[in-house]
């Protein structure tokens, strides 16, 4: 029997870390069904985060791709200012898409969700998003060039409201 006592205080613990918690889609799908939405709402709340999460990858990439020729653009000890104001409109354009893609995406969700739940689902949202804010915002300082335009986060502080699934993940 003492035998058994020193093995049970090592397989309790490990027992109690076996158990796995709730993936965070899990938590995510009981939380909307908190709020009365049947399965075929939830699916269209997913798919509108993946195809949003989808355009604004591409937005951002098409940003970055825009910023890096700009940078080129400007090299040379008397740059075209003409290419470089083109670089500027195009940059312009893509992160007004950008924002339509936000704004779109949120007006949907809302529209699923509902007024009363929309504000506790993008909270959960941005909850659930955090840790990942934090590593882009440490890490943002170290693509940022003196004078150059910043590389990471600044869309993504538009406010509280962020479509869900798309707060603290992706920057400009």
């Amino acid at each position: 029997m003492k035998r058994l006592i020193p093995i049970l205080f090592l397989v309790l613990p490990l027992a109690a870390f076996a158990q796995s918690p709730m993936t965070p889609k899990a938590r995510e799908t009981g939380l909307l069904k908190s709020f009365g939405l049947n399965d075929s709402q939830i699916a269209q709340v997913f798919d509108i985060q993946d195809k949003t999460r989808t355009t604004i990858s591409q937005d951002v990439a098409q940003l970055r791709l825009l910023h890096a020729q700009m940078e080129k653009a400007l090299l040379p000890a008397s740059p075209n200012m003409q290419e470089v104001n083109g670089y500027i409109t195009q940059m312009a354009q893509a992160r007004e898409d950008l924002m339509k893609t936000f704004v779109g995406a949120r007006v949907q969700l809302r529209q699923i969700i509902g007024e009363d739940n929309f504000p506790i689902y993008a909270r959960f949202i941005r909850n659930r998003f955090s840790h990942r804010s934090m590593f882009f915002e440490k890490h943002r300082m170290h693509r940022q060039r003196p004078g150059g335009m910043m590389d990471g986060g600044a869309l993504m502080r538009l406010g509280d409201d962020a479509p869900a699934g798309l707060s603290n993940e992706q920057t400009d």
